[in-house]
């Protein structure tokens, strides 16, 4: 009796007649109770009480997409239900995770009006409508993202690995296949989840979020990548630490899915600005920057205005940038010979025209925003000569490395990323000195020396 109600209650609900907070309330509290699970007991015996009368099998969606409106826009569901969403269902059993991705796509479709049945009944107009969607939309952003994040198993790429089912699935299944046991269908219903989820307003903390996961969670799992194209263009173009947390969803596209992005190296230049050795995610900007310039086939030009911005931005950078910045350039120098030319050049003369020029005079235009016209090759790189009397010895040390020929190997890039003012401090405090400190006084020989106002008063 308590499970018929509850269903009917559900239904109730979905029909627009007890469409309340205080009733959703009610019925996702149950849900996440203890006794819980039989809302979605009641769903395997209602798709099996179909299948018995028609033959054909028959996942009970219309009860199921209530049950994850009803979690899904409840301001109230707390990160026990959701995390048990999807963990002990949505990870365990392909066909809920199937229908789930499905039903999280209709909901956040424009289109998607749970009213529509209903559309008669008082209370319930278009306004009401628009109201009820502005309230819930960012409960339903923040619920529906964590839920989609927790679910680690990825679609199926065989029919022979969709095996587990929550409504159980007949040995007779009819003339025709159910969708839920095509792979082709399992990615669709993920990549349109994702896709419908990523056109909403997103939170700033959910942005950063989808993008530091998307190279590796959503591109590789997607039925057509490149239709991230839009949103991680759009992300790379905002600038500031979203730009940078898109690049490997980007880079991912251009390496592995042939996307063809004009301007890529532009913006990537304009990336270089002085908060870059500030933010958060400066080491994973690194990784990937050492990585878009390590191709040969670049030209000397912009291989030249990285370096050049590079070292520039280096000055004023904390010792734990300047680290970075240093070994960077070397490697850069290193696998691109025709830079060279930035350390040899002499001040005053221009080799090409063979004319002198002043001294004190840097053609380098740093506010220039395109590489090719930045004048970096004409210049040189006496910032990192300045770099060599740091006032934090270890930066002036490595930066010497400039004046050495370049024999030396490419250094690991990996091993700089990391350091921060405790690092260095541990570093320090924790370096054995080779001999002892130079002093400005003679070190006592006695407790009372003469001269000492102690020693004149003990002396009477």
């Amino acid at each position: 009796e308590e499970s018929q109600a509850l269903i009917d209650r559900v239904h109730e609900w979905e029909s627009g007649v007890l469409r309340s907070q205080q009733n959703l309330n009610d019925i996702v509290e149950i849900f996440g109770a203890a006794e819980g699970e039989m809302l979605l007991q009641m769903l395997e015996k209602e798709g099996h009480s179909a299948y018995k009368s028609s033959g054909v099998y028959t996942f009970p969606n219309s009860s199921f997409l209530a049950i994850v409106e009803l979690v899904l826009n409840n301001s109230a569901a707390s990160d026990h239900l959701l995390r048990t969403l999807a963990e002990s269902y949505a990870n365990s059993y392909d066909d809920l995770r199937f229908y789930f991705y499905r039903n999280v796509a209709k909901i956040a479709s424009p289109d998607y009006d749970p009213f529509k049945r209903s559309n008669n009944k008082p209370g319930f107009n278009g306004g009401t409508r628009v109201k009820l969607l502005t309230e819930e939309s960012s409960v339903f952003i923040k619920n529906a993202f964590t839920v989609m994040n927790l679910i680690r198993v990825t679609p199926k790429k065989d029919i022979m690995d969709i095996t587990d089912f929550w409504v159980r699935m007949p040995d007779d299944v009819g003339e025709t296949e159910p969708s839920v046991l095509s792979p082709v269908a399992h990615k669709k219903a993920f990549s349109e989840a994702w896709l419908a989820l990523l056109r909403l307003p997103l939170t700033p903390d959910i942005y950063k979020q989808v993008l530091l996961t998307m190279h590796k969670r959503i591109i590789p799992h997607m039925a057509d990548p490149k239709s991230l194209m839009d949103f991680l263009s759009n992300s790379y173009d905002s600038g500031g630490p979203t730009s940078l947390l898109a690049l490997n969803g980007l880079f991912t596209l251009i390496t592995e899915y042939n996307l063809n992005y004009p301007q890529f190296y532009e913006k990537l230049y304009a990336l270089l600005d002085r908060n870059l050795f500030h933010v958060k995610f400066r080491a994973r900007f690194f990784r990937l920057l050492e990585v878009f310039l390590e191709s040969s086939h670049l030209p000397a030009y912009l291989i030249a205005a990285f370096a050049k911005r590079i070292s520039r931005l280096a000055l004023s950078a904390p010792p734990s940038g300047a680290v970075i910045a240093i070994p960077m350039v070397y490697n850069l120098l290193k696998a691109h010979p025709s830079c060279m030319v930035l350390i040899h050049r002499i001040p005053g003369y221009d080799p090409e025209s063979g004319e002198k020029i002043a001294e004190n005079v840097d053609p380098y235009m740093p506010t220039e925003s395109d590489p090719a016209k930045c004048m970096a090759l004409h210049s040189s790189l006496w910032e990192l000569e300045t770099l060599q009397h740091h006032y934090y010895p270890n930066i002036a040390t490595l930066a010497s490395i400039l004046n050495e020929p370049f024999y030396k190997p490419k250094f690991t890039l990996e091993d700089f990323l990391d350091h921060t003012y405790t690092t260095f401090f541990e570093s320090d405090i924790s370096r054995k000195s080779k001999k002892a400190a130079a002093q400005a006084t003679q070190p006592p020989t006695s407790f009372l020396r003469p001269g000492d106002a102690l020693n004149d008063f003990m002396a009477y």
